[in-house]
C-alpha cells in the first residue's frame, strides 16, 4: 500500500478519534480503512502536535469540514458491560471495561464508561476487608458463637487484646502532575518510621496503652508485656476469676509464654 502526505482532513480525524480516547494503534487501522497507509509514529506525532498547541480545530477546519462521527453507545453496550463485563469481574476498572467495548468495535472514552457503568446500575467502592478462612475453620468459627449462645455467656470476666503496628508515612499517596510531564519524586525514608501498640479491653475497663518499638520476641512479651500490662491489670479489676483472651501469634504460643502463663495463673482462654 502506498504511503500518502496526511490533509488537513486527515489530521483532523486523527485528533478527533485522540480526543474521543482512541489508542493509537486504533487510529492506524481506522485511518487504514479509508486506504491511507499511516504508520504509528505519524499518527503519534500529529497527536504531540496536538498536545503542543501547534496544531488544532481552529487551524484546519474550514465551513465544508465536518468532524468525523463515531459509533454512540448503544443499549446492547450497556448490557454487555454488565453481563460480560462487570458482573464476570466486579475488579475490573474502567481502563479494562474500555478496552473490553474496543475490542468489540465501540470506541469511547474513559469518562463514557464511567457513564455507561452507572447506568448499567453499578457504582465504584472500595471492598469491604475479609479475611480469607479455611473451611475446617469455618467449622470451627460456626460452632464457638453456638456453644456461647448455649451457655448463655456475656464475656463478663474475659481480656480481649491484641497488637498492631502504625507507621508514620503511608506508602498510598496520590501526586498530581500537569499531563505529558514526568512524575515528580516524593522523597521517602527508605525505613518509615514505626511504633506497635498493645493493649486490651474488657467489660470491667482498660488496660494500660504500650507502645513500643523494639521486634517483639517471646521474651519481650512475657517482660515487658505480660508482666507490665497485663497481670497489674488483672489482679487490679480481676482479682477473682478471668479468661484472657489473644490470638495465635507464635510469640503468644510459644513454649516459654505458656509457661509464664501457667506459673502466674494467667488463665488462656484458646478459644
Amino acid at each position: 500500500m502506498p504511503k500518502f502526505k496526511l490533509t488537513y482532513h486527515d489530521n483532523l480525524e486523527i485528533i478527533a478519534l485522540y480526543r474521543q480516547s482512541w489508542p493509537v494503534h486504533a487510529i492506524v487501522r481506522k485511518i487504514a480503512e479509508r486506504g491511507i497507509n499511516v504508520t504509528w509514529s505519524t499518527v503519534k506525532h500529529v497527536i504531540k502536535q496536538y498536545q503542543c498547541g501547534k496544531i488544532g480545530y481552529e487551524n484546519f477546519l474550514t465551513k465544508d469540514q465536518k468532524l468525523p462521527t463515531f459509533k454512540l453507545i448503544t443499549d446492547h453496550d450497556v448490557k454487555f458491560v454488565k453481563k460480560k463485563a462487570i458482573s464476570k469481574k466486579p475488579t475490573q476498572t474502567s481502563t479494562d471495561v474500555r478496552r473490553l467495548l474496543a475490542e468489540k468495535g465501540t470506541h469511547v472514552s474513559k469518562s463514557t464508561v464511567h457513564k455507561v457503568i452507572g447506568v448499567a446500575g453499578y457504582t465504584a467502592t472500595s471492598p469491604r476487608y475479609g479475611q480469607m478462612v479455611r473451611d475446617a475453620n469455618k467449622v470451627k468459627r460456626v460452632s464457638f458463637p453456638k456453644e456461647n449462645i448455649a451457655n448463655n455467656d456475656n464475656f463478663d470476666n474475659i481480656i480481649f487484646t491484641d497488637e498492631c503496628s502504625v507507621q508514620l508515612h503511608d506508602n498510598k499517596i496520590v501526586i498530581y502532575r500537569e499531563r505529558d510531564s514526568v512524575a515528580p519524586v516524593l522523597p521517602k525514608p527508605k525505613h518509615p518510621l514505626k511504633v506497635h501498640v498493645w493493649a486490651g479491653i474488657s467489660r470491667r475497663g482498660t488496660t494500660s496503652i504500650l507502645v513500643f518499638e523494639n521486634i517483639m520476641t517471646s521474651a519481650f512479651y512475657i517482660n515487658s508485656i505480660l508482666v507490665s500490662g497485663l497481670i497489674p491489670f488483672i489482679n487490679r479489676l480481676y482479682p477473682d476469676t478471668h479468661r484472657f483472651q489473644q490470638d495465635n501469634d507464635p510469640k503468644h504460643t510459644s513454649n516459654a509464654t505458656k509457661d509464664f502463663m501457667k506459673q502466674h495463673s494467667i488463665n488462656w482462654w484458646n478459644k
